[in-house]
């Protein structure tokens, strides 16, 4: 095959909005997310199609940031990846973080890259009739443990409803994003000693404010407490959280490359780092993330609240370089999926890993056609 087949082509962002309910198939009130209504996912996928007509899929993070994050994709990325060759990843990823630096190392822009990157692994596996898996050095598990991650709903009663319905569909692991102690006695109560139930508190504190949270807590054992800290890259002061209360961090969410990581972790900030997928620099820079973890002894546990592209890789680097790592699979009820039943766990809280070329599944081509948001410029 000609050396031209691997040059990029086309790139092309397509916006998508599925609506979902948190409170499960009998749905319930809109949740409110950084001052908007949320009822509806928002998916970016990253389309890349090289000049032989491979094609590769990704997706950056993109709840309420559509709009910008098309324009990151079509006026900055595209143009500067035309006419590469689309298995040079790593080299296209440190080209593009280099010669976009001046528009900011985070957010919005590592989203967009974030999803190309991913399309790129897509097209190399695909090319060479491998999952992607098998690229990052092969599946230690066919199957992942899920967690699920409830929403914010305030009230324990809620809160305890939902919890109740995860356990009994078989999940093991539940995630809540409170920042109040009822909610969790009330879950621990129910779930039991032996189900670890983890808390993430979205950054809402000053140090003192979460000492004084997470002591009152503690004796409901959470798992780990998420980003409990404003500003979440405060190192220092979640390091001196984690020691000074004794209970195990996570953070990461937020954070974006492998460079913000490893300052993270050489400070001894938290226990748990949280890359993602759609936010941290795609596969090749989550990649980096897991090595350095090794290096500092500090767990993987991916951040994936996501249905798209980003989903799928992170169950890939889940059997591969997080062989010990658990999936985030949101608690909701949505009402299409790119991947049909790939989203949905067995009787067990598992979820299957795709074994095909590339992330191994196409997106639904009728879901693309149906939920694309249309005139979003």
């Amino acid at each position: 095959m000609s050396e031209n087949a691997f040059r990029i082509a086309k790139v092309e962002a397509i916006p998508l909005e599925i609506p979902f309910s948190p409170f499960g198939k009998d749905g319930g009130p809109a949740h409110e997310f950084a001052g908007n209504r949320w009822n509806a996912l928002s998916t970016l996928l990253v389309r890349v199609e090289t000049e032989a007509g491979h094609v590769g899929w990704g997706d950056g993070f993109s709840y309420n940031c559509l709009r910008p994050l098309k324009a990151v994709v079509e006026d900055m990325i595209a143009p500067a990846v035309i006419g590469r060759d689309a298995r040079d990843i790593r080299a296209i990823s440190e080209d593009l973080q280099r010669g976009m630096h001046l528009w900011g190392r985070y957010g919005i822009t590592i989203f967009g890259l974030s999803g190309l990157d991913i399309a790129l692994w897509d097209i190399k596996g695909k090319a060479a009739g491998r999952p992607l898996s098998a690229l990052l050095g092969g599946a230690r598990r066919t199957t992942v443990p899920g967690y699920a991650s409830l929403f914010r709903y305030g009230d324990p009663d809620v809160v305890a409803e939902r919890a109740q319905a995860a356990l009994e569909d078989g999940y093991t692991i539940l995630k809540l994003h409170e920042t109040t102690t009822e909610p969790l006695a009330r879950v621990r109560e129910l779930a039991g000693a032996e189900t670890p139930v983890t808390v993430d508190t979205n950054c809402p504190w000053t140090p003192q404010q979460a000492r004084d949270a997470i002591a009152a807590m503690k004796p409901y054992d959470p798992y780990w407490i998420e980003e409990p800290l404003f500003p979440p890259e405060d190192f220092q002061a979640l390091a001196a959280l984690q020691r000074d209360t004794g209970v195990r961090l996570a953070a990461g969410e937020n954070a974006c490359t492998a460079m913000e990581f490893g300052q993270m972790m050489r400070a001894g900030a938290v226990s748990f780092v949280q890359p993602s997928a759609t936010k941290v620099g795609g596969i090749t820079e989550f990649a980096k993330v897991v090595t350095l973890a090794g290096h500092y002894g500090v767990g993987v546990m991916p951040h994936s609240p996501y249905f798209g592209p980003g989903y799928v890789a992170s169950l890939h680097l889940l059997a591969s370089v997080v062989p010990t790592g658990w999936l985030e699979r949101f608690y909701l009820s949505v009402e299409a999926s790119l991947y049909g039943g790939l989203i949905d766990p067995d009787k067990q809280g598992n979820f299957a890993v795709p074994d095909g070329p590339g992330l191994g599944v196409e997106p639904d081509a009728d879901v693309i056609r149906d939920y694309r948001v249309k005139n979003l410029d």
